[in-house]
């Protein structure tokens, strides 16, 4: 199982034209028999019921403000003695514990919460790849600034990529298709559409277009694009998905519930 907490990029906007498709910031479940696996904690990360049955493993792309914003806004309903492990592709395990300390500490955050909260093990991201053996985990290094890192996780036969914030380039395209090829799921960032791109050089992320290009070379069951621009409303999101020609790609809803 599959949900999308949260789809829109940047700034959460919760407004009455985006409510179709979400308005809450990046976060992704996906659930197996055994395992809860959370990509970025957006603000839409408010939303996920931690289970006590599955070992829960949460991934940070980067630590941007809409990927990270929402770790102190869950009720972490869970028992209170679960671990939830933390990791990150592109960051080592005290970096990525000083970032986030950092993030949600004076002066930009009241309290000391990754201290208060006490539910995350830091480990490497290396070891994390070698805890589970029933549990396929690579990454690969996207174009952003800062540096971002996307996922790819195989378990019970089923394949599933995540890939927000990514400026796509050309020299890009043959380890991409290599990486998502054979998905069952693959999440791609179209925060931009190709008419906008000149203007958001270097921003770090891709368009509409570039991504439905991409598919159509790509072994796949469900491309979901995702990353929605803030200022992008409902009206001209369903347009767009109107004039797709592949079924299999669909622009990202918060709250759907996909099957892995």
């Amino acid at each position: 199982m599959i949900i999308n907490h949260g789809v829109r990029g940047s700034i959460p906007n919760p407004s009455k034209n985006t409510l179709g498709f979400g308005g809450n910031t990046p976060c992704v479940e996906v659930k197996t028999s055994k395992y809860q696996l959370i990509f970025d904690c957006g603000s839409g990360f408010s939303k996920v019921d931690f289970s006590n049955d599955l070992q829960t493993i949460l991934f940070i792309s980067h630590f941007h403000h809409d990927h990270i914003q929402g770790l102190a806004f869950n009720s972490y309903n869970s028992d209170k003695n679960k671990k939830i492990i933390l990791t990150s592709a592109h960051s080592n395990s005290k970096d990525t514990y000083n970032n986030l300390t950092n993030y949600f500490n004076d002066p930009y955050f009241p309290v000391d919460f990754i201290e208060i909260i006490n539910k995350f093990e830091f480990i490497e991201f290396e070891k994390v790849v070698n805890m589970f053996q029933d549990l396929e985990i690579s990454s690969i290094e996207l174009n952003h600034p800062g540096n971002c890192s996307g996922y790819s996780i195989t378990s019970e036969e089923k394949k599933f990529c995540y890939l927000l914030d990514n400026e796509y380039e050309s020299n890009q395209k043959k380890e991409l298709i290599e990486f998502c090829n054979f998905s069952d799921t693959i999440i791609w960032d179209g925060m931009f559409l190709d008419k906008e791109l000149p203007d958001k050089k270097g921003w770090g992320h891709s368009s509409v277009e570039q991504g439905i290009d991409l598919a159509n070379e790509i072994e796949f069951k469900k491309f979901l694009i995702s990353h929605h621009s803030p200022t992008r409303e409902d009206n001209e999101i369903k347009q767009i998905q109107n004039n797709l020609s592949n079924i299999k790609i669909k622009f990202a809803s918060e709250n759907e519930v996909i099957d892995f």
